[in-house]
C-alpha cells in the first residue's frame, strides 16, 4: 500500500475524536442540525458516531492486515502512525477540557463518562495503526523483542502512544545513510 492510499483508508480514523467534538458541539449548541437532522434527539447523534466508529474500525483493521501482509516498510507506518497521532492531539486536548467541565454538575456527568468511552475507542483505532508499524519494524529487524512488546503496548494507552510514536519514529531513522540501527 502506499502511503497516500493508506491515508484515504485511515480517514475516519483520523477526524473520529473531531467528530466527537463536533458532536459534543451539536449537542450544546441546540443548532439547526439537531434539530432537523437528529429530530433534537442526542441518542440518534450518539447512534450515527457509533456507525462511524465501526467504519473507521473495518479501514484501521484493513489497514492493519494489508500492512503485516503486504510487507509495508516499518519507518513509514511509523512515520504515518506518529502523523496521526500528533494530528489528533487537539482534539484529544478539547475533549478532555470538555469532560472536565461537564464533571462540574452531576446532570453533565453522564455525559464525561460517555466522553471517556470514546476516548479509549478512539485510541483503539490509531493504536492498530501503531501495532502494525511496530509488528513491521520487529519483523524487519528494526525493533527488539522487548521494545516492540512494550511500545505495541504503549499504543493503546492515552498520552504514551504519541511519545512512543515519536520515539519509534525517529528511531526508526538511519543513523546515516547507509546503516540503521536497530531499536532496543
Amino acid at each position: 500500500m502506499t502511503p497516500k492510499s493508506i491515508y484515504k483508508h485511515l480517514f475516519l480514523v483520523i477526524i473520529f475524536p473531531y467528530l466527537i467534538l463536533l458532536s459534543l458541539v451539536l449537542i450544546f449548541t441546540n443548532s439547526f442540525i439537531i434539530k432537523k437532522l437528529f429530530n433534537n434527539n442526542g441518542l440518534i447523534l450518539l447512534l450515527v458516531l457509533i456507525v462511524m466508529y465501526i467504519a473507521a474500525l473495518a479501514s484501521s483493521i484493513t489497514v492493519f492486515i494489508k500492512c503485516i501482509v503486504k510487507k509495508q516498510n516499518a519507518q513509514e507506518l511509523l512515520r504515518i502512525n506518529m502523523k496521526i497521532k500528533l494530528i489528533q492531539i487537539p482534539a484529544y486536548v478539547l475533549i478532555f477540557l470538555a469532560g472536565l467541565l461537564l464533571l462540574s454538575t452531576i446532570f453533565t456527568m453522564g455525559i464525561s463518562v460517555v466522553l471517556m468511552v470514546l476516548d479509549i475507542m478512539a485510541v483503539f483505532l490509531s493504536g492498530l495503526i501503531g501495532l502494525a508499524g511496530v509488528i513491521r519494524g520487529f519483523l524487519e529487524k528494526k525493533i527488539s523483542k522487548k521494545a516492540s512488546v512494550i511500545h505495541g503496548f504503549l499504543q493503546f494507552i492515552f498520552c504514551a502512544d504519541v511519545i512512543s510514536s515519536i520515539i519509534l519514529y525517529k528511531k526508526s531513522l538511519p543513523d546515516d545513510l547507509t546503516a540503521e540501527a536497530p531499536i532496543s
